[in-house]
């Protein structure tokens, strides 16, 4: 019988790349916002955003 209790555990390097995924996701959404804001694009950091008209979300149906 195949005794794998000597094989490194896999749990350790998916948890620290799924990490890394999410700080670098954190890190470039806040690129693209301060980016945007720089252009004008967005309200700057604190305000509230303008709302857009309710009609507009259901006009394409649900998002799968």
């Amino acid at each position: 019988m195949y005794d794998n209790s000597r094989q490194p555990s896999a749990v350790l390097p998916l948890i620290l790349s799924t990490v890394g995924s999410v700080l670098v996701g954190m890190v470039v959404q806040r690129l693209r916002r301060d980016r945007a804001a720089a252009r004008g694009a967005v309200a700057a950091r604190g305000e509230r955003p303008a709302r857009r008209p309710a009609a507009r979300a259901h006009r394409r149906g649900p998002v799968l």
